[in-house]
């Protein structure tokens, strides 16, 4: 498995429009500091799946038949907007495996064009071609999935937007051992409530718990990266455009 992370920033991510501070001003002068909304594509088998649509310029990244369908963990704009686009197209039904939310976002599942909308309930294993994907809850402002993904031996999760994870995934994540977790984390140690996603020592916590063999940071705001770099706190956090390749003998 192949996973190329398209996207790594929260809604605050850097640089924030009008924000003066060093993580932002950093990001303007060097992309490769700038985070898109959080997205990832995954090769596996032969098949490429998109997980969460946030960016603006998919229709562009992925012409007609070059994507196999898009996991999407909710229908919160920095994760879905992309598909408002993608769905004016005259090539193949597109299928999107979503959680239930009546509220969708905007018209989008009422006028679907292209898209094909399936919704998942948390538990219910469904396989794509070779690939088996499990569907977990996550804890966020609504309805949220993340997605177990196994190919033989091979299994990775993306866990994003939550902050903690409720027993019964943590039980579906530790049924056997994991190649790759993608966890959010939004902020950095101690951040005030209210809030829906990990600050660093909760992300820190979960990963510990989980042991997988490799992680990644994802959906992290400015505030968070101005810490890091201040603080000169070694963690595992992801930027745009970063590959990780998973075999069944190890990275």
């Amino acid at each position: 498995m192949r996973l190329t992370f398209l996207g790594t920033g929260g809604v605050w991510a850097a640089p924030v429009h009008g924000c003066p501070c060093s993580a932002c001003d950093a990001a303007r002068t060097d992309p490769s500091r700038a985070r898109a909304p959080a997205s990832a594509l995954l090769e596996v088998a032969g098949l490429r799946l998109l997980i969460d649509a946030g960016r603006t310029d998919l229709p562009d990244r992925f012409p007609p038949g070059s994507l196999d369908g898009v996991l999407l963990t909710h229908f919160h704009a920095d994760h879905c907007l992309g598909l408002t686009l993608m769905r004016w197209s005259l090539a193949e039904p597109l299928p999107v495996w979503c959680p239930h939310d009546p509220r969708g976002y905007d018209d989008l599942t009422k006028h679907q064009g292209r898209l094909r909308f399936q919704t998942c309930a948390a538990g219910d294993a469904f396989c794509i071609g070779p690939v088996t994907v499990t569907p977990v809850t996550l804890i966020h402002s609504r309805p949220t999935l993340g997605w177990v993904i196994e190919h033989g031996a091979e299994r990775i999760a993306y866990l994003s937007d939550t902050r903690g994870l409720p027993e019964q995934t943590f039980a579906v994540l530790e049924a056997a051992p994991l190649d790759l977790v993608v966890l959010d984390c939004a902020y950095p140690p101690g951040s005030p409530d209210p809030r829906g996603h990990n600050d660093l020592d909760e992300a820190n916590a979960i990963l510990a718990r989980l042991a997988p063999k490799q992680a990644r940071l994802t959906h992290l705001n400015h505030d968070l990266d101005q810490y890091l770099a201040a603080s000169g706190v070694a963690c595992r956090t992801a930027r745009d455009h970063e590959v990780v390749e998973v075999a069944e003998q190890g990275f």
